[in-house]
């Protein structure tokens, strides 16, 4: 999905801070932008609108802040929401992380700080529509290896998910993790690994090893284990 294609919906009830972030989408030449300074308006919006993107103000106005503002639109629709907050805090960074969140904007932000956060949320779900179209294919043509706590791997799109949403990995990462995927338990070498990703390409065992620290770095709940003096194994959980 592209910027021009998008109806975003802004939540905050600061004048100068909504018409500021107005201003910067404006410019990126969104489709339509509408605002709403509190939970009851975001909601008559929400219900009367399109909207594809929502930039939620944690702290708004009124008795229902921006995430309880979230959850209650997340109970009928499916909208993806960059939350902005003036407060760079864990705890509500954290209590962000249970809606739909595709990204955050701490205060005071740059207009390149909002061009970044919405191409990255565009792209997400874009990849996100494209496995929900997967998806409803026949069932056996789509091929998904369920991993653990909520990971899923597509193999005809190379591409995993935690709780339905695209992890993000780089290129290298992705082709190990598929060379993994398809050997499930099983031991692959490194001179294997090396071989079919890196090709003719005199690689050390440090550069394997980093790019499998970031890989693990990036998914926790998976379990990639290194079997000294060979390769490693990707362990696939049995559910209980």
């Amino acid at each position: 999905m592209k910027v021009k294609a998008c109806s975003i919906l802004i939540v905050e009830d600061e004048l100068i801070a909504s018409e500021y972030l107005k201003d910067i989408l404006h410019s990126f030449h969104a489709k339509q932008i509408f605002e709403a300074t509190n939970a009851k308006e975001a909601q008559h919006i929400v219900q009367n609108h399109h909207i594809d993107l929502i930039f939620m103000d944690i702290n708004i106005e009124g008795a229902i802040d921006g995430i309880a503002c979230a959850s209650l639109l997340n109970k009928e629709y499916f909208i993806p929401i960059i939350f902005t907050t003036s407060y760079g805090d864990t705890a509500t960074i954290n209590e962000a992380k249970e809606e739909n969140t595709f990204g955050y904007l701490i205060k005071p932000f740059q207009p390149n700080d909002v061009e970044a956060s919405l191409l990255i949320a565009l792209s997400t779900l874009t990849r996100m529509n494209q496995l929900s179209q997967i998806e409803k294919q026949p069932q056996k043509s789509v091929q998904i290896i369920d991993l653990n706590k909520n990971y899923l791997y597509y193999i005809s799109s190379k591409t995993l998910t935690f709780c339905n949403i695209p992890i993000n990995l780089t290129k290298k990462e992705l082709e190990i993790l598929d060379i993994l995927c398809q050997n499930l338990n099983q031991n692959i070498s490194y001179d294997y690994i090396k071989e079919t990703i890196w090709s003719q390409k005199d690689i050390s065992d440090s550069t394997l090893r980093d790019t499998i620290s970031r890989l693990k770095k990036k998914i926790p709940h998976i379990t990639i284990e290194n079997i000294v003096n060979y390769g490693y194994i990707l362990k696939q959980s049995t559910k209980g």
